[in-house]
């Protein structure tokens, strides 16, 4: 079972931050991890005019005065009483660039990135790196809520399905959830010339054949013994991103957990479209993407090192 032991919260002084301290209540007070911490970026020419303007006003150090304000913010908002250690950092330089080299450096086994609907803010940085960080990652959004009792699982019948399942059946363990795999298919390319309504309907039934041929054969050999559910649907417009984001909105899922498809090294550290279009952001429903910590590392590690 994976346990989220150590759990990073990437702040960026706007008010996503409040939620996401909101949020971390829930994670303590569900998983209880040993170590919790909050961290900021600092890029001085981006900084929000209540820091700058108090940074005029006081010719105090600014590193100093983050720090701060960071400080009233977790202290307003951190209500959970737990002995999970809670601490809060500022790095200063490249937001990419630090919270790479921090999380590779401590090892976290989930980075939490908040994201507002229909703005380019921390959304857009949980994209530019969710697919190069080590640990697991969780985006969500400010009408997030927090709980997690319907869990969608992306399933493609891959090795990263089985990685996806597996930290479902985690979270599973903590919150009781339900557990759902839903697979989206295409038709062959050569059947669209000669669709009809009665050809279709009998693709679509063959296909659904072979489908749950596929998750039984996924299940024996990922020796599963008790599988959820498995939902399906037909992707015509290669929008898999939307079908499954649509599906989980129509069926009140809270969670919906996907991965990276795996094609090389390089592949893995990369986003494949469907992972990138779930996490962007005009989706407000919460979204997971399972990294393989032991691996990533060392493909991070012989990259830049």
């Amino acid at each position: 079972m994976t346990k989220f032991e150590k759990i990073l919260i990437c702040l960026d002084l706007t008010e996503m931050d409040y939620f996401l301290i909101n949020y971390s209540n829930y994670l303590i007070k569900t998983f209880s991890p040993k170590k919790l911490v909050f961290i900021h970026v600092m890029e001085t020419y981006d900084l929000p005019d209540e820091i700058t303007d108090a940074l005029d006003e006081s010719g105090g150090n600014l590193e100093e005065i983050v720090s701060s304000e960071l400080e009233e913010r977790i202290n307003m908002g951190l209500s959970v009483k737990s002995e999970t250690d809670v601490t809060f950092t500022v790095e200063t330089g490249l937001t990419t660039e630090k919270l790479l080299h921090y999380t590779r450096k401590n090892k976290f086994d989930l980075a939490v990135f908040g994201k507002k609907i229909g703005y380019s803010g921390q959304g857009s940085v949980a994209r530019k790196v969710v697919g190069m960080l080590p640990s697991s990652v969780l985006v969500i959004s400010e009408t997030s809520r927090n709980d997690f009792k319907k869990i969608l699982v992306r399933m493609d019948f891959s090795s990263m399905s089985a990685s996806t399942l597996m930290m479902a059946q985690s979270i599973a363990n903590y919150t009781g959830a339900n557990i759902e795999c839903h697979h989206v298919y295409k038709l062959p390319l050569n059947y669209y010339s000669r669709q009809t309504p009665e050809n279709l309907k009998k693709m679509k039934n063959q296909l659904t054949h072979v489908v749950i041929k596929e998750y039984e054969k996924f299940n024996r050999k990922n020796k599963i013994t008790n599988p959820p559910p498995l939902t399906y649907s037909l992707d015509v417009k290669a929008d898999e991103a939307q079908l499954l984001y649509n599906h989980a909105i129509k069926n009140s899922f809270d969670l919906i957990i996907t991965g990276t498809k795996i094609k090389s090294p390089l592949a893995s550290l990369i986003l494949d479209s469907t992972s990138e279009k779930l996490v962007g952001g005009d989706k407000s429903l919460p979204v997971m993407v399972v990294k393989d910590h032991k691996k990533s590392v060392g493909i991070l590690k012989a990259i830049f090192d």
